[in-house]
C-alpha cells in the first residue's frame, strides 16, 4: 500500500495508440501495459471471454504475458470504427483489476464507467488536496468497508486496487459513488454514516418497486392462467349444448 503512494511509477500504465494503413484498410490499434500486480493467470484463463465480446464487433485483441500488455484493434469485420474506444476502455479497466465480465459490459453504450485516482500519483485526489501518506492509507481503509454495501445500494461494480477505483454501472450510481469516493479521501468524511443515510432513502424505494413488480408478475400469471382455462371452458359449454340436443332428439 504505501508504496503504491509514495511511488506511484511503479503501477503506472502506458498507453500506445497508433493508426496505419494495412491490406488496403486504415487500422487502429491501441495498446496498454499492465503492472506487475495484476494476476496474469485469472486474465489468461478468462481471455477467451475478451476475445468473444470484442470479436462481436469485429475487433481483434492479444494478450502478451512476456512484454507485459493487452493489444486490440479494427479489423476489416469492424463495421463502426469508434468502437475502438470502448475495447480501450475494456483494456485500460483490464489493466486495473477488474473482472472481466464487468469489464467486457463497458462495449454497451448503456453502461458508464469511472477511474478515480485516488493516490499521489498526477491527477490523484491525494496530489490535489496534499493528502499525505498515513492519511491516504487510513482513508483508503475507511473506503474499502463500505464498497460492498454501495455496490449493493448501486448496482455498480466497485473495484478498488492499488491507488485507483474503478466503477461501472449506472450514471447515477457512479455520481453518487465518485462523491464519497472524493469526500473520504480528499475531506476525511467517513463514508459509512453517508452510506447508512444514502440507505435509508433508497431501500424504500427499492422495496416499492420489487413490490411493484411481484404484484405485475402474478397479474400477468393470473391472466396466462384464465385465458388457458378458457379455451376449456368454451369447450365445456359446446359439448354441454351437444348433450341437451342429443336428449331432446331421443325424446321425440
Amino acid at each position: 500500500m504505501s508504496g503504491d503512494y509514495a511511488n506511484p511509477s511503479k503501477q503506472k500504465v502506458e498507453d500506445i495508440f497508433s493508426l496505419f494503413h494495412q491490406d488496403g484498410i486504415d487500422t487502429v490499434s491501441y495498446t496498454t501495459f499492465y503492472d506487475e500486480f495484476l494476476d496474469t493467470d485469472k486474465l489468461q484463463k478468462s481471455w477467451p471471454v475478451v476475445e468473444s465480446g470484442l470479436g462481436e464487433y469485429g475487433l481483434s485483441c492479444k494478450l502478451d504475458l512476456v512484454k507485459g500488455n493487452m493489444y486490440v484493434s479494427t479489423t476489416r469485420a469492424t463495421e463502426d470504427r469508434h468502437i475502438i474506444f470502448k475495447a480501450m476502455d475494456v483494456l485500460r479497466l483490464l489493466s486495473r483489476s477488474v473482472p472481466v465480465h464487468w469489464a467486457i459490459q463497458v462495449l454497451d453504450c448503456s453502461v458508464q464507467h469511472e477511474i478515480i485516482k485516488i493516490a499521489n500519483r498526477e491527477g490523484g485526489l491525494c496530489k490535489l488536496f496534499g493528502i499525505n501518506k498515513d492519511q491516504f492509507i487510513a482513508r483508503r481503509i475507511l473506503l474499502a468497508g463500505v464498497l460492498k454495501e454501495l455496490n449493493d445500494l448501486t448496482g455498480c461494480g466497485i473495484f478498488l486496487k492499488g491507488d485507483t477505483v474503478a466503477v461501472i454501472g449506472s450514471l447515477r450510481g457512479i455520481k453518487m459513488i465518485s462523491k464519497i469516493v472524493e469526500g473520504c479521501i480528499a475531506h476525511g468524511v467517513p463514508p459509512a454514516p453517508l452510506v447508512r443515510r444514502i440507505r435509508k432513502k433508497i431501500q424504500p424505494m427499492k422495496d416499492a418497486r420489487v413490490k411493484m413488480t411481484t404484484e405485475v408478475m402474478m397479474s400477468f400469471e393470473a391472466l396466462r392462467i384464465r385465458k388457458k382455462a378458457q379455451p376449456m371452458k368454451d369447450e365445456t359449454v359446446k359439448m354441454t349444448s351437444q348433450v341437451m340436443q342429443s336428449l331432446e332428439a331421443m325424446c321425440v
